[in-house]
């Protein structure tokens, strides 16, 4: 570590998190506030996020404020491009808050330029392309062949900040009101989310609703969990998928989401947002990856967590899913 990052250590009192990437990268990042906590007792972290996903970022352990918006070079598929101007408004919003460092959990040169413009003194973040001329302190870029909480715990070695075993985790307690309210409505449910960023890596709807239909069979509610988009889709489908709908209950937010993974007997979905928000939330999770980066983004967070690989989607059947459903559901019992 420079000398310089030796004495700012020594006065950080305010630590910026920039996560301004989808859900899942957002769920990783929370696992980098218990140790600068630890580390910096009294200092203030923030969390500079995207928009959408900023419902969850109150969750985050320790965390002081949210700052959000979705920047204009970087929008997932199912979201319309935003205008620039909230987020030159939130650049200048983080630029009021004058922290001392910024931890980029993901660097592309964009967000190391944004981060920049706020002059904070400290950016610390993976060697991407082009970002290190936006950066003072660049790290060996990521190796995708490792899992993604150990290579992001090596930004906080800049700041002599150990993370030996990373976990994601979110505080579900700031949930209960809406909670109640929820196990209320649906008390014994499983959530099944049968979507990705990729169509190409989901398992076949009807596999998914063959599993739904033996789960409705022993008494418990399938819980079908998307955007309304992607749940129209398979509303749309000739079979009839058994069980509710999250749009369907509360205001289809992303909120009312994480409240309904939180109570969950276990979840189970294909490698995306959801599954990771699920496991830092504590609830068993059953991750499918056809084919996805199991050895990378496999469930890191504080619940139990199982999993099921193919080449492709057509090498996963329902059979396959009920057999580790079971297994979940025992190990988590134990």
């Amino acid at each position: 570590m420079s000398d310089r990052l030796t004495h700012v250590r020594d006065s950080v009192q305010r630590i910026l998190i920039v996560a301004l990437d989808n859900l899942g990268d957002l769920v990783f990042a929370s696992a980098l506030m218990p140790p600068l906590h630890a580390a910096f007792p009294n200092a203030t972290i923030d969390v500079w996020c995207k928009d959408y996903t900023s419902p969850i970022a109150p969750l985050f352990p320790f965390v002081n404020d949210v700052i959000a918006a979705d920047p204009f070079w970087a929008i997932p598929t199912h979201r319309p491009r935003p205008p620039i101007d909230p987020f030159l408004r939130s650049i200048g919003a983080v630029r009021q808050r004058r922290h001392d460092v910024a931890i980029l959990t993901g660097a592309p040169w964009r967000t190391a330029a944004a981060v920049s413009a706020t002059r904070i003194p400290i950016r610390i973040g993976l060697a991407r392309r082009h970002n290190r001329r936006f950066l003072t302190h660049v790290l060996p870029a990521e190796d995708e062949r490792k899992p993604v909480l150990q290579e992001q715990a090596r930004l906080l070695g800049a700041l002599s900040v150990e993370s030996p075993n990373p976990r994601y985790k979110l505080d579900s307690t700031r949930l209960d009101t809406a909670r109640g309210a929820f196990a209320e409505r649906l008390p014994r449910f499983v959530a099944l989310h049968p979507f990705a960023g990729d169509p190409r890596r989901c398992v076949a709807f009807d596999e998914w609703i063959h599993v739904a239909r033996e789960l409705d069979a022993r008494g418990v509610t399938p819980l079908w969990i998307g955007t309304t988009g992607e749940l129209d889709r398979l509303r749309a489908t000739t079979v009839t998928a058994p069980g509710c709908f999250i749009d369907a209950l509360g205001d289809g937010s992303l909120i009312t989401t994480a409240t309904a993974l939180s109570l969950a007997r276990i979840f189970v979905g294909h490698d995306s947002g959801p599954l990771h928000l699920a496991n830092a939330l504590g609830t068993p999770v059953l991750g499918i990856f056809a084919p996805g980066q199991p050895e990378r983004t496999f469930p890191q967070g504080v619940g139990p967590s199982r999993l099921l690989y193919s080449p492709s989607p057509a090498g996963i059947d329902a059979e396959r899913m009920l057999h580790e459903i079971d297994a979940l559901l025992v190990s988590s019992a134990q």
